[in-house]
């Protein structure tokens, strides 16, 4: 068993660093997609319900930090969204409080 999950495990970072990998992990009616960068770190991770974005979404930057930060509601961007620069100062333009996909309010200081 353990030599099962050393070679998926392999394989999966191997793949992972080729670029462009994609896994799928399914619980129940939820699930999260979860992409990478080329050089196998992490990019993104969305949380799913029936197809639907529908909680947790956040993405990174190359280096590791973070990119944007939020959650969904049945596919519309939901209260509090955070997005930073590449330089992870937070982009007060662009952060705020969303209400059925659309920004209502910029975030309180």
């Amino acid at each position: 068993m353990k030599t099962l999950i050393l070679v998926a495990s392999l394989a999966f970072g191997a793949a992972a660093v080729a670029g462009g990998v994609q896994s799928y992990f399914h619980a129940a009616a939820a699930n999260a997609q979860v992409s990478f960068h080329a050089d196998g770190t992490r990019r993104n991770s969305t949380e799913y319900v029936d197809g639907q974005k529908h909680g947790l979404s956040e993405q990174w930057h190359r280096d590791g930090t973070l990119e944007w930060q939020g959650q969904y509601t049945r596919g519309l961007r939901t209260g509090e969204w955070r997005f930073w620069n590449a330089a992870g100062e937070l982009d007060s333009e662009r952060s705020g409080t969303f209400e059925d996909g659309q920004r209502t309010a910029p975030l309180a200081p």
